[in-house]
């Protein structure tokens, strides 16, 4: 990792009701387990080990640019004796290609349990041209926002309904837009 230079933006950090509703019908007990498909971050590692003993980071976008995406799907691991319950797939669906997005989704589908809830965010700002961003929690109900990359074209906008189709078996149970353009999905199979 580089270190920060003075032109870095700074993280942003912003409350966030869609993490804070994924956590809210969960017991601080250990009991969970979590898979969060973006990089390691100690903040949420702390946040996660108030619910999970199970906690799997697997930074899913560098693991396909690197290996491909039927190997870094494949590379998600399983638990068949606990599957994972919180699924938290930031900004992953939205910064791949369509086609790749129900490849990701059925894999979700069979690394999680059948009550498992997932977290997801999406670009609704409308924009062309969007800078990938790296979430981390401060707390549950508050989230750190990193720049992650040089801007980039944005895909076709990712509309609700769209939302709510490619994430079958998976249902969408709350939709909030965040002051910054972002659109959290919690969707529950």
């Amino acid at each position: 990792m580089r270190p920060a230079s003075p032109a870095d933006p700074a993280p942003r950090e912003r409350t966030t009701r869609g993490v804070a509703t994924l956590f809210e019908e969960s017991r601080e007990d250990g009991s969970h387990a979590v898979l969060d498909l973006g990089p390691a971050s100690e903040s949420s590692l702390a946040v996660y080990g108030r619910y999970a003993r199970r906690i799997r980071f697997v930074d899913l976008l560098s693991a396909a640019a690197s290996q491909g995406w039927t190997a870094a799907l494949a590379a998600l691991p399983e638990q068949p004796e606990h599957p994972y319950d919180l699924l938290l797939a930031w900004d992953v669906l939205d910064r791949v290609p369509p086609e790749a997005r129900p490849l990701i989704v059925a894999r979700l589908t069979e690394v999680s349990g059948e009550r498992a809830r997932l977290h997801l965010v999406v670009d609704a700002s409308g924009r062309r041209v969007v800078t990938p961003l790296r979430f981390s929690l401060v707390d549950v109900g508050v989230l750190r926002c990193v720049p992650a990359g040089p801007p980039r074209p944005s895909w076709p906008p990712f509309l609700p309904a769209e939302v709510g189709r490619l994430l079958r078996p998976f249902h969408v149970m709350h939709g909030f837009t965040t002051v910054g353009g972002l659109r959290e999905y919690v969707a529950a199979r």
